[in-house]
């Protein structure tokens, strides 16, 4: 799918977009980019309208900040200028993050609000963890291709296919250091818990039981905090279930945005 390109206050916003119906938009998460979601614009086309951002600093998307209050901004002003009013928005990891911001910063803006395999943020105030530092020495320091593949390897699960292990191992080689360093460093300093309160959208928390990047444990605050929540654990994926079992997500997915 070609990339269309928006110009934003912070400059240009590149974006896939497929379907007709129902408005969603979707966030990806730290290592992938709108890409990641082609299976889901083209096989929910029939029924919704879908735009998949590649977050600021991704894609062709020029960088905006180092906050998730940023990025959030950036997704708000880029609905107001495409969307037609209140919107679905389905964010993964990273983009659960900016999602619920989003949901906190503009709850009339968002109709419904799907969090997939995410976290409220790790509220560290001393610099980002070891495991972040490495990532991102590695992603300035390795070939591309390996660093996908370094990637690919924590988010799937042990018996993973080699041609599903390749595509989000490409995915993730297409990572761009300035992007990356900014949205690990916005992950990292982010804590959303007390105001997950504030969130009034009808919310989904999807879960992978594979899934050592944001397991249940991780997720456990949106289901406290959230008021209207919901709960589905998909069995045998990891970190990435709209690639390994799409069929599967998208299921989950359109009952709960189609749904009453």
């Amino acid at each position: 799918m070609p990339r269309s390109i928006v110009r934003l206050a912070h400059g240009r916003l590149s974006y896939l977009e497929n379907g007709s119906g129902t408005p969603v938009l979707f966030l990806h998460g730290l290592n992938g980019n709108g890409s990641s979601w082609v299976d889901q614009l083209s096989a929910l086309a029939t029924s919704m309208k879908m735009w998949a951002w590649d977050a600021p600093g991704y894609g062709k998307s020029d960088v905006a900040g180092d906050s998730v209050t940023d990025l959030a901004k950036v997704a708000i002003e880029f609905l107001e200028t495409c969307g037609p009013g209140p919107v679905n928005l389905v964010g993964h990891s990273m983009g659960g993050l900016v999602a619920m911001k989003i949901a906190i910063m503009k709850p009339e803006l968002v109709k419904r609000l799907v969090l997939s395999c995410t976290h409220p943020g790790h509220g560290l105030t001393d610099g980002a963890n070891d495991r972040y530092q490495r990532r991102l020495r590695e992603l300035e320091e390795l070939p591309k291709e390996e660093y996908g593949r370094r990637r690919a390897k924590g988010m799937l699960p042990d018996g993973t296919s080699e041609a599903l292990f390749q595509r989000v191992a490409a995915i993730a080689a297409e990572s761009r250091p300035d992007g990356v360093v900014n949205a690990a460093w916005a992950i990292q300093t982010a804590n959303l818990i007390p105001e997950l309160a504030r969130i009034k959208a009808k919310t989904l928390v999807i879960t992978c039981d594979k899934d050592s990047v944001a397991p249940l444990k991780k997720a456990e605050p949106l289901l406290l905090h959230i008021p209207d929540v919901q709960h589905v654990e998909l069995s045998g994926l990891g970190h990435a279930p709209y690639l390994e079992d799409a069929k599967r997500f998208n299921e989950v997915v359109s009952d709960f945005l189609l749904g009453p």
